[in-house]
């Protein structure tokens, strides 16, 4: 049986056949939107995006061994008529984007059996999500998908979705923004059963400006649950009012924090003979459990507090949870340790903002011994907005604060134009990651040094292999 007839693309998408299939019963086998990884006999859709059009790549697709192409310009002539000459069929919509995005919907519906946890924020996402994973791996071994990497867009949510099978039992789905309306948009591809919100930060201010306008993006999650389900927010969100008046009816909201009014209550006891502790708390359950794990700081301690109410209302028991965040993996970039001639290297330089970047500060000022050079290599947060200026100088006061010895290694030109503001903050300026990799200071054996910046700086390439 074909993953997908011919009859059924065309009518998921509502497309109009250039090149005709000879058999509408036939199919596909699978389908990709990167030419490169097309299986042989797969359909190939060509979609424009902002760094390339798929269209290119039409040509490549043929000689791969393309089964079927989806494309919403008109091929150039040399190539249809090399579809029609192998019968290869052709079907044009009025956007390939959205009937990509068609598609994943109507084959995750395919599966009523597998559950979806969707999950957003601010930071923390993939942190959340992998923590998510691990504690719903104990419930149902080999059943649980998770995002891959940082796949959590408009074209990364639908192929995630593809990857939904018969044995998949729960889906957890990252989902991303930065611009109003696209988790609305996310959403409405894989209607959660418990929706995510892991914190409110700031977070591409320069398109929802405020906290209060990251709030209402993000409060779209919790819109799109199905009746039934829940939603779970942090208790002391900033727009907390936003976040708890957008569940629609029949949905039921449950919040995590450090205060008596949370439903799953969290506090983070620090590093205890070599491991990190966090309580936590089931109000419902009126249960307690102590997690002892390798993730440290109060960041991470906030993640697995909502993870535990989030895989609890999937049915998981708190000691499911203990065992799945304890033997919980985070990907490369992301608090990352690793030693390499006595030099201690945290790598953290996946993503930054100023909720982020604080975060890393205070973790790195908890394990880095005050007796041991410290070397901080922050490197520019980007799409910050109006404010980015000011948040930057802040960063650096709150460095100096928490790390009161340790030497500033700053790349790019808002932490540079910050430090050089009145008073200055002594530092020293690179403007790009490999002129620091060019001039690193001297490190010697029991030094500890941070690396946090915006992905496209590109710090987590100094970090030793």
């Amino acid at each position: 049986m074909p993953f997908l007839s011919f009859a059924e693309l065309q009518r998921v998408t509502g497309g109009q056949w250039l090149v005709p299939p000879k058999d509408l019963a036939s199919g596909i086998s699978a389908l990709s939107d990167d030419s490169r990884h097309l299986p042989p006999g797969g359909l190939f859709l060509a979609i424009p995006g902002e760094l390339t059009d798929g269209h290119r790549f039409v040509g490549a697709a043929l000689e791969g061994g393309a089964g079927a192409v989806l494309l919403q310009a008109s091929p150039v002539q040399e190539w249809r008529e090399k579809m029609v000459q192998r019968g290869i069929p052709c079907l044009q919509v009025a956007s390939s984007l959205a009937a990509y995005q068609q598609l994943a919907l109507w084959h995750r519906n395919q599966y009523p059996r597998t559950e979806v946890l969707a999950i957003t924020g601010s930071c923390g996402k993939t942190s959340t999500k992998e923590m998510c994973a691990a504690i719903l791996e104990e419930r149902f071994p080999g059943g649980v998908l998770k995002t891959q990497g940082s796949t959590n867009n408009h074209f990364g949510v639908p192929r995630n979705l593809f990857r939904i099978q018969e044995s998949t039992r729960v889906a957890v789905i990252e989902m991303g923004t930065n611009h109003p309306g696209e988790i609305a948009g996310l959403v409405k591809l894989a209607p959660p059963r418990a929706g995510v919100v892991c914190n409110i930060g700031q977070a591409h201010l320069e398109a929802f400006h405020t906290l209060p306008g990251v709030a209402r993006e993000k409060s779209a999650i919790l819109q799109g649950i199905l009746p039934g389900g829940a939603g779970i927010y942090p208790a002391d969100a900033p727009g907390g009012d936003i976040l708890k008046s957008a569940a629609p009816p029949g949905v039921k909201l449950f919040s995590f924090g450090t205060g008596e009014e949370a439903d799953l209550q969290y506090q983070y006891e620090g590093c205890q003979k070599g491991r990190f502790q966090v309580r936590l708390f089931w109000k419902w359950l009126k249960q307690e459990r102590l997690l002892e794990w390798d993730l440290g700081g109060a960041h991470m301690a906030a993640n697995a507090a909502c993870a535990a109410c989030a895989t609890t209302l999937l049915g998981c028991t708190p000691d499911q949870v203990i065992r799945g965040l304890a033997r919980c993996q985070l990907p490369g970039g992301r608090m990352e340790l690793r030693e390499k001639e006595g030099v201690h290297w945290v790598n953290d330089a996946f993503n930054a903002n100023p909720t982020s970047l604080r975060a890393s500060l205070d973790w790195f000022a908890e394990v880095a011994p005050a007796s041991a050079p410290q070397f901080l290599a922050l490197g520019d947060m980007l799409e910050g907005g109006e404010n980015s200026l000011k948040a930057h100088r802040e960063i650096l006061e709150h460095a100096r604060q928490k790390c009161p010895g340790a030497h500033l290694l700053l790349v790019g030109p808002l932490f540079a134009q910050a430090a050089a503001q009145t008073p200055p903050i002594p530092a020293a300026s690179f403007p790009t990651a490999e002129e620091l990799r060019k001039n690193m200071p001297p490190l010697p054996p029991g030094s500890w040094i941070l690396l946090k910046s915006s992905h496209g700086i590109g710090l987590s390439h100094l970090a030793p292999a």
